[in-house]
């Protein structure tokens, strides 16, 4: 293989972004004959590169980190890069997932790295009740600080309210648990709720 010199970090956040980098630099040089891709291209690519609700990490305080990690794999990537963070104090989690999920081993995943969790059901036939994921919080001996909410968004907003400028929000569990508070926060004026 071609050793390359002086790429840039991958803008996408998360330890495990490296590997994904490299892999798709490799791809790039196994078809170079036939699809030739110059440096410059390749640094812009993984400079500019986005894909939200992927540990994505909103500006402003506190901290608000929204990933769409839905099962054990996500998670532990999605935890690794919780990990990362520093100077952090708190972490207020709003977690909803779907019921055909592996729910706990989401939870087992995350759980080292959440003060609260604020629970919210998924609408619709596929998305766990508050009680499924309570089960699952049960299972995983987290027995307090969990909070109920009517709605992700109500969630988010208790969440916010709850948490001091170095805390951090986190929003996980599904893309249907990221995608509201996206809305809500594209909605408000100047960005934030």
């Amino acid at each position: 293989g071609q050793v390359r010199g002086g790429l840039p970090h991958p803008a996408l956040r998360g330890p495990y972004q490296l590997g994904n980098a490299a892999a798709a630099i490799m791809a790039l040089d196994t078809l170079r004959a036939r699809v030739p891709v110059a440096s410059q291209a390749v640094r812009t690519g993984l400079l500019t590169a986005e894909l939200p609700g992927r540990f994505q990490v909103l500006p402003g305080r506190p901290v608000t980190v929204l990933d769409v990690a839905h099962n054990p794999h996500g998670a532990t990537q999605f935890a690794a890069g919780l990990a990362a963070m520093t100077d952090i104090a708190r972490t207020h989690a709003v977690f909803a997932m779907l019921a055909d999920k592996d729910i706990e081993g989401v939870v087992a995943a995350v759980k080292p790295h959440v003060d609260v969790w604020h629970l919210a059901p998924l609408p619709g036939p596929r998305g766990a009740s508050i009680a499924r994921l309570q089960a699952a919080l049960d299972a995983a001996h987290v027995l307090d600080a969990v909070v109920e909410h009517a709605s992700v968004v109500d969630a988010f907003a208790a969440a916010r309210a709850a948490a001091k400028l170095d805390d951090r929000v986190v929003v996980f569990g599904s893309f249907h648990t990221v995608a509201p508070v996206l809305e809500r926060l594209d909605a408000a004026p100047g960005g934030t709720a």
